[in-house]
């Protein structure tokens, strides 16, 4: 016997092997059916031609912006610190955001709306975002702004109102809190000139009162008395002044918050007030790290001059030009970690988080100037009464110098100060440059020719492969021979037409003995050659099917008188025990058999001496199924039958065993195990396709070699697909001596 096909093997090569017959298999299906394959595919691309002519064409419009966020690259002051890493999503965001395409809605002309005209201005936002599309250009600070439309010109008027839009947004929201912050110092600056003006005039009519009389240190007329009040004066001054500008700044804070106003451009003006280090000390962050920033910055500049005034004449594979580069390179990776950790501190500060605590540090500070103002105020006010006792009109008098002289220090520094907000009104934090203006296209984006054939293509490949395996599940029939020996693992040995019945009994109804030239006779003799001249030993074969009524006993019989007729002793030992076809088609019935045979006590050589029948062909004898018994099976399975075979072994150059169906009985299974081998019978008509890949299983199961399968019962039109493919239709015969040529007996 030849090793089972279920021989064990590595899990990996089982699964590849597995794989690979799945994915043969699947191939030869859709080859089988590849006419539907090919419908599916020419409907496909049919549907999608068709929805190319009738879809509406739309045409996009892009335009593109470059986003600069503004003294990015250094660290002075915490105004300029605010760099966010997410500054190229929060612009994406915004100018898809429903207040800016609100805005553009409402400044685009009439003729434009024509993708949004019909629906309600409550979806008028909703539509256009669905159209509109912002993304970022890879590895660069630009943002592409699309819109599709069924008008290229409406598409191009979209995106150019959406850009306006956003640039009025930018430009509205960047000014609105510098503006505040401009009138609350103009306030105060209108305020310092009414009092310089006040005090000026006050200081003039003083003088003129006095005469000739001055203040200078070196004619003796400033005493200590006077000293120490002129300076409490000054001290009390100056405190007034901040604490004034810390009351501007808190109500210009209070008023943002009220109106939900982003509070981070407050900021600029809150450092300018409580100082830069008393801020990011507030902040939680370091103010030792902003002097350690600027000595690492200049230490960077000072080495990439130094790298570009060696470089040319060292060339780059210097030591020291490759130290210079290191150095650069490290320098700049503790910059850009500085301001990442600064810009995720100012980040994750939301408005809710910001505005509370600027406003604690402004009460907080106002509270301290207020406390000091106080303080001063009460020693002021004791030095000028001790003053006054000594000097009269001459303190009066430095006094009120003293007091103009802080004025005017005060209005030069709020118009200073004005002027850095002008500047900065002009020079916002971020920059926005729009780098393509948006055209109307001139081809549309979609529908697409290529994109639809080729997706109607694929669809119709894949629906095409569904379909055929579907059909190829529900039709459950081999479709060719070339399948059949394919999915069975088996070759196809022989394809027998249908046979008409002949009139007669026994012998008489065998085609092969009656008409041995015949057409439908050579299926026979070829089933013959195929089983001598194969690989396997196939002296003793089983012939079975995998249901009743495939047509295993009319095979049998004509097979075994092929055999007979090429000059080997032939015997067929009926062993199908519970319906002995051959019997009946030998018209033996009644006669003593296999069963007698197995149920006596005698020697098998005598008994199945006794029993054996001989036919009307030469070398050609039969042992019958006998009388029919309960127990077949065990009859089967028991040593006689083992010696029986070994008797018709010994006797005969050819044995051939017919079995029950393997799917109805075990009997087959039982008798193959002492055989060479088994031939299926197989009704490609008939037969379910998966009852015949059963029954072969069933067969390498037990470990029995299927020597392969005969196709039985094809059509004489070969309408079915299997044809014969030997030859029949060219009219060729044989002669008597074709017929007897004798086959050596396999060793």
């Amino acid at each position: 016997m030849n090793e089972s096909p279920s021989s064990p093997t590595s899990s990996g090569d089982l699964t590849a092997a597995e794989m690979v017959h799945t994915l043969a298999r699947l191939g030869r299906c859709i080859w089988y059916r590849r006419t539907i394959v090919a419908a599916t595919i020419i409907a496909s691309l049919l549907l999608g031609t068709a929805h190319y002519l009738t879809a509406p064409r739309i045409y996009q419009s892009t335009a593109k912006l470059y986003i600069v966020e503004r003294h990015a690259d250094k660290v002075t002051t915490m105004g300029e610190q605010m760099v966010g890493e997410n500054l190229m999503t929060t612009q994406r965001e915004l100018v898809t955001s429903p207040v800016v395409v609100q805005a553009a809605i409402e400044q685009l002309a009439p003729q434009y709306r024509i993708d949004f005209e019909n629906l309600p201005p409550s979806r008028w936002i909703d539509c256009v975002r669905e159209s509109l599309t912002a993304n970022d250009v890879r590895h660069t600070n630009m943002i592409e702004l699309s819109f599709r439309s069924r008008n290229s010109e409406a598409a191009a008027a979209v995106v150019s109102a959406v850009l306006q839009s956003y640039l009025n947004f930018m430009e509205t929201n960047h000014r609105g809190t510098a503006s505040e912050n401009v009138a609350a110092l103009t306030t105060q600056l209108i305020q310092w000139q009414q009092a310089l003006k006040q005090k000026q005039n006050a200081l003039q009519s003083k003088s003129q009162s006095v005469g000739a009389m001055t203040l200078n240190k070196e004619d003796g007329l400033v005493n200590a008395a006077v000293m120490k009040a002129s300076r409490l004066q000054d001290k009390l001054l100056d405190v007034q002044d901040e604490r004034r500008e810390f009351d501007a700044s808190l109500a210009a804070l209070r008023q943002a918050r009220q109106r939900g106003d982003d509070l981070k451009p407050h900021l600029r003006s809150i450092e300018n007030v409580v100082g830069q280090q008393l801020l990011v000390s507030s902040l939680g962050l370091s103010p030792q790290d902003l002097e350690s920033v600027r000595e690492q910055e200049f230490a960077m500049r000072t080495a990439q001059e130094e790298l570009g005034r060696v470089e040319p004449y060292l060339g780059t594979a210097h030591p020291r030009v490759a130290e210079l580069k290191a150095k650069v390179a490290g320098l700049q990776q503790y910059l850009a970690n500085y301001r990442s950790q600064a810009g995720q501190r100012m980040a994750s500060l939301t408005t809710g988080e910001l505005g509370p605590l600027l406003e604690s540090i402004l009460v907080q500070n106002i509270s301290q100037m207020q406390h000091r103002e106080g303080q001063l105020t009460r020693d002021f006010n004791a030095a000028q009464n001790e003053a006054a006792k000594q000097s009269g009109d001459l303190v009066e008098l430095e006094m009120l110098r003293r007091e103009v002289d802080r004025l005017e220090q005060r209005v030069d520094s709020t118009a200073e100060n004005i002027a850095k907000f002008d500047l900065h009104l002009t020079q916002g934090p971020i920059q926005v440059t729009v780098t393509k203006e948006p055209l109307p296209a001139q081809q549309p984006v979609s529908p697409r020719l290529k994109v639809i054939l080729a997706m109607s293509l694929a669809a119709g490949m894949l629906l095409g492969v569904v379909f055929a395996y579907v059909q190829d599940v529900l039709d459950d029939r081999f479709n060719s021979i070339d399948e059949m020996a394919g999915q069975l693992n088996v070759p196809v040995l022989a394809i027998v037409r249908q046979l008409d019945p002949l009139p007669g009994e026994g012998m008489a109804s065998v085609h092969t003995y009656m008409a041995p030239t015949s057409v439908e006779t050579e299926a026979f003799r070829t089933l013959r050659t195929s089983l001598k001249l194969g690989s396997e030993v196939t002296d003793r074969i089983l012939v079975s099917s995998a249901e009743p009524g495939d047509g295993k006993t009319t095979v049998s019989a004509n097979l075994a008188v092929a055999f007979a007729q090429s000059g080997r002793r032939t015997l067929v030992l009926d062993c199908d025990l519970r319906r002995p076809g051959m019997t009946a088609l030998l018209d033996l019935k009644g006669k003593p058999g296999v069963f007698d045979v197995l149920s006596s006590t005698d020697d098998i050589a005598k008994q199945a001496r006794e029993h054996l029948l001989h036919t009307d062909q030469t070398g050609l004898d039969i042992i019958p199924a006998g009388l029919r018994r309960p127990d077949p099976a065990e009859l089967l399975a028991s040593p006689r039958f083992i010696e029986l075979l070994a008797w018709a072994d010994a006797h005969y150059d050819q044995v051939l065993v017919d079995c029950p169906p393997v799917l109805a009985v075990s009997d087959a299974q039982i008798v193959g195990r002492l055989v060479d081998g088994a031939v299926l019978v197989v009704r490609p008509e008939k037969n379910h396709r998966r009852l015949v890949v059963r029954a072969c299983e069933q067969f390498r199961t037990t470990g029995i070699t299927v020597l392969g399968v005969v196709a039985n019962g094809i059509s004489e039109t070969g309408g079915s697909g299997y044809g014969y493919g030997y030859g029949y239709q060219y009219g060729y015969g044989h002669d008597e001596a074709d017929v007897s040529v004798e086959l050596p007996k396999a060793a």
